[in-house]
């Protein structure tokens, strides 16, 4: 079963639930998804760095917030845990644009590697999927494939209908799904949301507080910020 667990649960906003970040470990492999500004520091308070020896990132998209700590997070690898991070590529342009901000953030390719689309991690396979957000940048959700069953990890979508008939297949046991109060033509609206409201999704991303409160009040699963990873 997939259980990914979160540094950060927030949008670029909110910034009392961190930025939204989750990540998956076992055996010595650790799987980053996204990387927030402060990434980096709260990935090593909670313990979530020791006794790894590989680092697999996947980037749904490179908004501020998603991407915003990757270069502080590739240098720690290094310099720290002697590691080189892998990050997955999702296509040629996702590359290209990946070691472009690299670049600018002053990290040399060295540092870093891209890997093919499909990866086998922690005894699952992953696949960046292509979905919508917003105009201007390519955007990707994450299918996780393992013994149990599918799941879905949204990223930032506008794709609602993507997200209902995930919701209804019998093959996806969970989807991570941002949230909003309104779409904005980028995001998920939390009453679209209301509309298929199942124990299949855990809501993530939310643009505030008071959002957060209410989607626990309204009996969603929400995801939640881990202060110790065990």
């Amino acid at each position: 079963m997939i259980d990914l667990k979160f540094i950060g649960v927030g949008g670029a906003y909110a910034l009392g639930l961190g930025g939204n970040c989750a990540f998956l470990k076992d055996k010595r492999t650790l799987l980053l998804i996204d990387c927030c500004e402060d990434a980096t520091i709260k990935l090593k308070s909670k313990n979530v760095l020791d006794e790894i020896d590989n680092i697999i990132i996947a980037i749904t998209h490179t908004h501020s917030d998603h991407i915003a700590g990757l270069g502080t997070f590739i240098w720690y690898a290094n310099f720290f845990l002697k590691i080189k991070p892998k990050i997955i590529s999702n296509s040629q342009t996702f590359e290209l644009h990946m070691k472009n901000l690299l670049k600018l953030m002053g990290v040399d390719e060295k540092y870093f590697e891209f890997i093919s689309m499909s990866s086998v991690v922690n005894d699952c396979k992953i696949k960046m999927i292509p979905t919508s957000h917003t105009q201007l940048l390519e955007s990707f959700g994450i299918k996780f494939v393992d013994k149990e069953g599918e799941y879905y990890y949204s990223g930032d979508t506008n794709d609602f209908e993507n997200i209902k008939s995930l919701v209804i297949n019998d093959k996806i046991k969970r989807v991570y799904c941002e949230v909003s109060w309104e779409s904005y033509n980028a995001h998920i609206a939390y009453n679209k949301l209301k509309e298929i409201k199942n124990n299949k999704l855990v809501l993530m991303h939310f643009e505030d507080i008071e959002l957060y409160k209410l989607a626990q009040k309204d009996g969603f699963n929400v995801a939640k910020i881990y202060e110790t990873y065990n």
